[in-house]
């Protein structure tokens, strides 16, 4: 296939609903070749646009295609690399949460219609339907009725949920805010009005995702993790998912991180995104988080570097894992039954379960397994994964158990253009026949 100029993208080619958070992809029938796709995703810098970008392709349980494009940081000009160190993947991070929690599952600690206040130490109810249980099936499923956005979305919230160093630990927040004794718990944020468990009359996402979607969700999901294995959730996550795999440059604390590869997280100067969304750049300036002076790439559009973004606090279990690309794509790989390289960190049949349709909102046409969310196409498969975004990154990760193949896509900037995103998606399930 001859190489598609940036400025044709979408000739020819037909949006399938993308959805916000868990969008499908666009299905144009190309199959370009690798160089094509690697001139292709050059291309992308500028019209997401993005400062750098890393993407990766798994065939059959192995990865047999990666590349870093752009630059790790601009002012230095150090190329981007599938080493580089992304400060942050997002919501991607939950994985690791919920791999964790169905370890715990497995092992006959937790059990998935607990009522989770057993573990946690303090009574975890919606004051509107005091009588219903809130288990870790409702974590996973995103019905738990804790609060869609209130606590952790607005502006002012999540960026200091990205970005400042918080003296409080995982413990701390979730009794302080969310158990009926805590000094800041305030029911009317804490919690959405539908009776837990209720998926025709969960509370619907503005962003998109799925209705119910909360972080609150996979912070509680952590602490339940600490309170069961009397272990830090950061430490538990260390000694048994990422050291079982032989992981390095992954983890929670970025000053362990090797500060040599971490990538400089940006914000484009003018950014496709819906006018709403720059009260969260304002915020983030305002702050002090974002720097006030853009930096130029080479295609000459400019960037807002996140200088003093700590990515370290107690949204950590929800969405600010840090990771290079080669380390997540070890990861993902360990969860397909292709992979005979690393050891499993879940039973096959545990995997099954989490990979089995719970819910499908007709809203966002997302569908959810156990965490996991589903992304089918008749074209390629049905793969499972989830989409992160916060400061400095959009991203997603997908896989399909059936074939073993799986697809990463780290954008280095939020406010991309989704329909290109989408694309280039696509085109990255389209590569797999051609490598």
């Amino acid at each position: 296939m001859s190489n598609i100029s940036r400025r044709t993208f979408f000739k020819g080619a037909a949006l399938a609903g993308l959805a916000g958070g868990t969008g499908a992809w666009l299905l144009s029938g190309q199959q370009p070749s690798v160089n094509a796709l690697e001139d292709l995703l050059e291309n992308a810098l500028t019209d997401l646009p993005a400062a750098s970008l890393s993407a990766a392709l798994i065939k059959n349980g192995e990865l047999v295609w990666g590349k870093g494009f752009g630059y790790q940081d601009l002012e230095s000009r150090v190329p981007a690399t599938m080493d580089s160190i992304w400060p942050t993947l997002g919501s991607v991070s939950k994985l690791v949460t919920w791999t964790a929690l169905m370890q715990l599952v497995e092992q006959g600690k937790v059990r998935l219609d607990d009522d989770a206040s057993e573990h946690l130490g303090f009574t975890l109810r919606n004051p509107h339907f005091p009588d219903t249980l809130i288990t870790p099936y409702h974590l996973l499923t995103h019905s738990s009725s804790l609060s869609t956005r209130r606590m952790t979305s607005a502006p002012d919230s999540m960026a200091d949920f990205f970005c400042k160093q918080d003296s409080a630990d995982l413990q701390t927040w979730v009794t302080t805010n969310l158990s009926p004794q805590g000094a800041q718990y305030n029911p009317d944020l804490a919690f959405d009005p539908y009776r837990p468990g209720d998926f025709s009359h969960v509370t619907p996402d503005p962003i998109g995702v799925i209705s119910g979607y909360s972080s609150l969700n996979t912070m509680v999901a952590a602490y339940l993790i600490e309170q069961v294995s009397r272990l830090s959730f950061e430490d538990y996550a260390r000694q048994f998912i990422f050291a079982p795999l032989g992981l390095k440059d992954i983890g929670w604390q970025k000053a362990e991180l090797d500060q040599q590869k971490i990538m400089t997280p940006y914000e484009a100067k003018n950014s496709p995104r819906a006018p709403i969304m720059a009260v969260f750049t304002h915020q983030m300036k305002d702050r002090g988080y974002l720097s006030r002076t853009a930096v130029s790439a080479d295609d000459h559009k400019t960037y807002f570097a996140f200088d003093d973004c700590n990515y370290f606090s107690p949204f950590n279990a929800a969405a600010l894992l840090g990771s290079s690309t080669t380390a997540f794509v070890t990861l993902m790989r360990s969860f397909l039954p292709q992979d005979k390289t690393a050891p499993a960190l879940l039973k096959r049949e545990t995997l099954a379960r989490m990979w089995q349709v719970q819910r499908h909102d007709p809203s966002t046409g997302s569908t959810l397994g156990l965490g996991w969310f589903q992304f089918k196409s008749p074209r390629y498969g049905t793969f499972w994964g989830h989409d992160g975004g916060g400061p400095g990154i959009i991203s997603r990760v997908m896989i399909d158990p059936e074939s073993g193949n799986g697809v990463v896509l780290l954008i280095n900037n939020f406010f991309v253009d989704f329909r290109q995103r989408a694309y280039l998606l696509d085109q990255l399930c389209a590569s797999l026949k051609a490598v």
